[in-house]
């Protein structure tokens, strides 16, 4: 079987228990959006703190179910704790994916309204001269005039609307891409005696240097439906509340509910195939794990930013990825031995 169909059949075999876990995390994500409508400072800490740390909860849940754990909130909850340990401190590089996002939102913002203020001046004669006197108003010092004329002019409020669906879905796609493909780091982290999550994470970047297309050929072969999911959720609450309020950033949560009451079902099976994708390259990821584990280590240690006994801790580790790679060696050059004509 491939790794598709691996996770599905997984996910047929705990649905129940794994919709209702990740329909908790949903609950959560849609109450912290709630709550983000008194101000974004507020959604801004509750994603380090509440958001994250429940989609770890929902990851070690998912792939307990197969370990036979029982359902329940304690189990569930359980994992909380765990989010701030070393092993997945650093894992899905949140801050780092949700900078690259900003920039592609900016980008595409930037890009598209000038492509359609292009469009409108030359079709519309109305618009462009709109502009004209917009553009005299400004230079003239009339900037709350102005900003009040782009307020109550149609087609910038259709070009601003149109611009923020387009940049805000795909950027938000994006950054889910970003944490989705980090989503396996946990999995190596925990694989390699408690590997810290910022080593894991250079493991796994360093890994994909040399099979990467193949991995990517697995990855989105097994989950090209979720950016469509993502996508029609966000449109789905955009269009939900467009007519509603004139605030973008309102508009924007709504967006954001809407595309994770949209992927909620999809979440259990992203995170089967997270780890079918593990464990079909676990082995590469050890074979060259511990050249870049050592580089991480010597830059963590020169930073003074472990104590002496998570230094111990490293020095084990490393020492035992040396041997099983010295094991994996030997067994292929056995294997390689028996295969050889040359030796019959």
């Amino acid at each position: 079987m491939n790794i598709s169909q691996k996770a599905w059949q997984s996910y047929r075999k705990y649905f129940g228990s794994k919709i209702a876990i990740a329909l908790s995390f949903t609950v959560f994500v849609l109450a912290s959006l709630a709550i983000g409508m008194i101000d974004m400072l507020f959604f801004i800490i509750l994603i380090p703190f509440v958001i994250l740390p429940l989609f770890i909860c929902l990851q070690l849940a998912t792939s307990a179910f197969r370990k036979g754990m029982i359902l329940s909130q304690k189990n569930f909850f359980g994992f909380y704790k765990t989010a701030f340990t070393p092993p997945l401190s650093g894992s899905y590089q949140v801050f780092s994916s949700f900078l690259k996002a900003a920039l592609i939102h900016l980008g595409l913002s930037l890009v598209i309204n000038i492509a359609l203020i292009q469009v409108f001046q030359s079709s519309d004669a109305a618009f462009s001269q709109f502009l004209t006197s917009l553009i005299v108003l400004i230079s003239s010092g009339g900037y709350q005039e102005a900003q009040t004329a782009i307020a109550a002019n149609p087609t910038i409020m259709f070009i601003s609307g149109t611009s923020a669906l387009i940049s805000g879905g795909l950027s938000l796609l994006a950054f889910l891409h970003f944490i989705g493909r980090n989503s396996i780091v946990p999995h190596l982290a925990f694989s390699m005696s408690l590997l810290p999550g910022k080593i894991a994470y250079s493991v796994h970047r360093q890994g994909l240097r040399f099979f990467k297309r193949e991995f990517n050929l697995d990855y989105y072969k097994a989950l090209w439906l979720g950016g469509p999911l993502v996508l029609l959720g966000f449109a789905g609450g955009v269009f939900a509340t467009y007519f509603l309020t004139s605030n973008s950033y309102l508009v924007l949560l709504a967006g954001f509910a809407g595309t994770f009451i949209v992927i909620t079902p999809f979440l259990p099976y992203f995170l089967d195939v997270i780890e079918e994708l593990f464990n079909k390259y676990k082995d590469r990821y050890l074979q060259v794990s511990i050249d870049e584990a050592k580089k991480v280590y010597e830059e963590i240690k020169a930073a003074r930013e472990m104590n002496e006994e998570q230094q111990d801790e490293i020095d084990r580790l490393i020492e035992d990825l040396e041997k099983k790679t010295t094991s994996t060696d030997e067994q292929e050059d056995e294997d390689n031995d028996k295969n050889d004509p040359s030796n019959h």
